[in-house]
């Protein structure tokens, strides 16, 4: 009996060492992501202060390299506007933690910017929760902006959060959400 509990305490900490091995980095999880996807685009309206909601096609491509991610997403922002394309391309360091990347819409200048990303869940390929956070501009105020990323199955969420820079203990504030469905 007493061997029992060494041993017992010796297969738990393997298996969290196995987990914690296992874990995916964030630039995995997005690399998995790689197809066509489409749903809507939930944001909220500066001017008018409610939330809008349209339909969204986005598509993911990794590059050859298996290191340069590709996002393209199109949406109808109405008669004035059209239709509105934004792409995305992104590379992650070596440690698959931080990407940096530009973002790209007509009428608009380059974005560029860097991330920091962590993995917050993670069960299987298809059913995991990640988190990119950054300093950046929101309403043209600084802000620190926050983006969740969940997986469940063919469904993928992406909330969009921000708050004001300078107020760290500010309570996070909706900005937009993506739900799209895997295309077949």
């Amino acid at each position: 009996m007493t061997l029992q509990r060494p041993i017992t305490l010796a297969a738990i900490l393997l298996s969290a060492l196995v987990a914690e091995a296992s874990t995916p980095t964030p630039a995995e999880l997005e690399h998995a992501l790689a197809g066509r996807w489409q749903g809507h685009l939930e944001y909220r309206d500066y001017q008018s202060d409610r939330r809008v909601r349209i339909p969204v096609r986005t598509e993911i491509r990794l590059a050859d390299d298996g290191a340069t991610l590709t996002r393209e997403s199109r949406f109808d922002d109405g008669p004035a506007r059209g239709t509105v394309l934004i792409t995305q391309v992104g590379l992650y360091e070596a440690t698959g933690f931080r990407v940096s990347s530009a973002s790209f819409r007509r009428g608009r200048p380059v974005e560029t910017l860097t991330e920091d990303a962590q993995v917050l869940s993670h069960t299987a390929a298809e059913h995991w929760s990640s988190r990119w956070q950054h300093r950046g501009m929101d309403g043209g105020q600084p802000a620190e902006i926050r983006i969740t990323v969940t997986r469940d199955g063919p469904r993928l969420r992406t909330l969009k959060e921000v708050r004001p820079a300078a107020a760290a203990d500010a309570t996070w504030a909706f900005r937009n959400e993506t739900l799209l469905v895997r295309e077949p």
